[in-house]
């Protein structure tokens, strides 16, 4: 019954002004988890308008045909008589105008996707992303004028569009419209002030959980060092926009950053370092693809696929230096930063596709491999975002080495930021460019083994430049028997125990084992995910036995031959035998983390400084 009362009352025409179109958007209905927006055109030259939608948001590499989520649309001429309307795509619609002046077109849309790239909106709060909620006038750059009638439970929007009149914005552009999401609500907001430049933390849904004023204080500190680190804010303002409603992830945005985050993030220690994270990642990209970008992002065609190779630069460079930062702000320590280096090493390591799809590749296949994975994207696949942050850690080992430790990868960014940070971005061989001078080497094989190729990473040289080892098992673990391994990664749901994903290289891949097969038997044996750790003891490396699973109702029996289960050998730490100079290049590279460790390890052994080593070791 409630779109035809406000269809009704809606029929009186609104004043288009010096707009390409005007925007009501009413959240009459936010219980139901919809937002109705009235949309008026100026009449056009033609007898017929074209509109049309997004159908992806910059930053989230999938195709998300937003326009599915409308629910009724209606258009309507000046005097409030219907237009007829066809649809020639799935994101556009042809108006039939008549001639007959402005043009009104009214829809409701279904916002519950708790998601920064789409809407979500419920009883006194939600956010509203441009791509996901505005029908675009075909051929029209804006401007654009958007009113928000808030319900008498929301007490305030907060968006980077820019404030025209009391609950109306303007925004210049399709990319401003896109590139601003809308939070609505009752949030907590804190200022503060950067080099002068304002600040905002916007936590919509804190409650008694989130302590407000000391989350903005670790914010500031984390925008302090980026600052630190490039040298120069490229925004005249930045909101970092937190909703607090049990989601989580990040969107960058050119002057904010939209990011969703547990409602016990705050209080649980290693849940808030890695919202730390979350921070600097997002913020980073103010700098590091928003504005340092690839020719290809921007401006945008949000239509169809936008292909770059370099999204391994955009989010990975991003992903390297986000806990790198906040370890030089000292909110994490050398220890925990170094177990944090030391996983997602481990995480590439165990995953098979880092030997099939170069990170060049990954990049370009994002919009049909990242964000649309499946059982074997284990296989066949690499994440950017993983692989591209630990390219950028031996690129800075390899740039160090290069100059004689004189420069960095943290030289190379800003250069990057300072040659192409304008209108135009980068190709892929300026970018690389960039870090040949800053090495003042050919860097062109490197690039070509560990980028477009898929060489094994080689970790030796930073280790050596930092000073740092991967752990040796201790004499305990040493003396443990090995035990009998598979590598079956299966998950249990009504009683059954099925296989999700098998890693190729596994005993359990060259079985021929598959996902989706249920875990039945292991010889006499009853299989299922309680018993499997104690059965499997039973089975030491070189063991052959009769696997039985159940595959799409058929019985199967597979030969298995159980290999040794892999250990971890990931596990990063300072050397004790770094020198001082490793440990002094240490230092530099962590900041304070790296500082307080230095000053903790002096104060336990005064008398045996850090770095003092045995010559004998040939390590320098």
């Amino acid at each position: 019954m409630i779109w035809p009362l406000f269809a009704m009352v809606w029929l009186v025409p609104l004043t288009v002004e010096d707009a390409a179109a005007s925007y009501t958007i009413s959240l009459d209905a936010a219980a139901q988890h919809r937002v109705t927006v009235e949309a008026v055109y100026p009449a056009p030259e033609s007898s017929s308008l074209e509109l049309w939608m997004p159908v992806w948001t910059p930053g989230s590499y999938k195709i998300r045909d937003y326009s599915r989520h409308i629910e009724e649309l209606h258009a309507f001429d000046s005097t409030g008589e219907p237009l007829t309307i066809h649809r020639p795509g799935k994101n556009s619609w042809i108006v039939e105008t008549r001639g007959r002046g402005d043009v009104t077109v009214r829809y409701r849309l279904y916002c519950k996707i708790l998601s920064v790239r789409t809407n979500f909106i419920e009883v006194g709060s939600g956010f509203l992303n441009g791509a996901a909620t505005f029908l675009l006038p075909r051929g029209q750059n804006g401007p654009f004028d958007i009113t928000i009638e808030l319900p008498p439970e929301m007490s305030q929007v907060v968006t980077c569009l820019t404030e025209t009149a009391p609950a109306r914005w303007r925004a210049r552009n399709v990319d401003h419209l896109c590139d601003s999401p809308i939070l609505l609500g009752n949030p907590e907001i804190r200022d503060f002030e950067v080099e002068s430049v304002p600040h905002s933390l916007v936590n919509l849904g804190a409650d008694d959980l989130w302590d407000t004023d000391a989350c903005a204080e670790e914010v500031q500190k984390i925008c302090e060092e980026l600052v630190r680190f490039w040298g120069e804010i490229p925004y005249s303002s930045y909101r970092y926009l937190n909703v607090i409603a049990e989601g989580g992830g990040g969107l960058e945005h050119k002057d904010c950053a939209l990011m969703l985050s547990g409602r016990w993030s705050w209080g649980d220690e290693d849940r808030r370092k890695g919202w730390y994270g979350l921070i600097s990642h997002e913020q980073f990209h103010a700098w590091n693809g928003k504005r340092l970008r690839p020719e290809a992002l921007g401006p945008f065609n949000y239509e169809q696929e936008v292909i770059t190779p370099d999204l391994w630069f955009v989010e990975g460079f991003t992903s390297y230096y986000d806990d790198l930062l906040i370890a030089r702000a000292g909110l994490i320590d050398q220890e925990k930063y170094l177990e944090g280096l030391g996983k997602q090493i481990k995480d590439i390591q165990k995953t098979p596709g880092r030997l099939v799809l170069p990170l060049s590749r990954a990049s370009t296949d994002a919009w049909i491999r990242y964000y649309q994975r499946d059982e074997n994207s284990v296989n066949s696949q690499i994440s950017y975002y993983t692989k591209g942050a630990m390219v950028a850690w031996l690129l800075d080992a390899r740039i160090r080495t290069e100059t004689q430790h004189q420069r960095t990868l943290d030289d190379g960014m800003r250069l990057a930021f300072q040659q192409y940070s304008g209108e135009k971005g980068y190709t892929h061989d300026q970018l690389r460019g960039v870090f040949e001078e800053v090495a003042g080497a050919d860097l062109s094989d490197w690039f070509l083994r560990f980028i477009d190729g898929t060489d094994e990473l080689e970790y030796e040289e930073a280790l050596e430049t930092f000073g740092l080892r991967f752990a040796p098992e201790s004499e305990e673990e040493q003396k443990k028997p090995a035990k009998g391994w598979l590598g079956i990664e299966a998950g249990g749901s009504g009683g059954r125990w099925s296989v999700t994903r098998v890693r190729s290289g596994t005993p359990a891949y060259l079985a021929g084992l598959n996902p989706g097969d249920e875990l039945i038997g292991l010889d006499q044996f009853r299989l299922s995910a309680s018993t499997w750790e104690q059965i499997r003891r039973q089975y030491p490396p070189t063991s052959e036995a009769t696997l039985l699973v159940s595959r799409r109702g058929a019985l199967v029996p597979l030969k298995v031959l159980f290999g040794e289960e892999p250990r971890n050998r990931w596990k990063l730490q300072p050397h004790p035998e770094a020198t001082a100079e490793q440990v002094e290049r240490r230092v530099q590279w962590l900041g304070k983390a790296g500082a307080q460790n230095q000053k903790a390890q002096s104060e336990k052994s005064p008398e045996s400084p850090p770095g003092d080593t045995d010559e004998a070791s040939g390590r320098r």
